[in-house]
């Protein structure tokens, strides 16, 4: 396990060696070779809404959000 670890960083630092400096971030890792158009499916509601179902065991509801203890001062 250890030297597949550090098999890993050494992939990482080969990687960090390579100067990137003034070259664009890709949308996609194929838009170097050709236009690349995502299959977006249609904005669908496909499920009924249950909230008041999935609300109804919870400890405490206000306006439709669940409230939960608070844990940062």
């Amino acid at each position: 396990m250890l030297t597949q670890l550090n098999d890993f960083f050494d992939i990482v630092e080969k990687m960090r060696a390579v100067d990137t400096a003034g070259l664009e971030p890709m949308a996609h890792p194929m838009a170097v070779d050709q236009d690349v158009v995502l299959r977006l499916r249609d904005d669908m509601v496909s499920e009924p809404n249950q909230r008041e179902a999935n609300q109804r065991s919870a400890p405490a509801v206000e306006r439709g959000l669940f409230l939960v203890p608070r844990v940062i001062e």
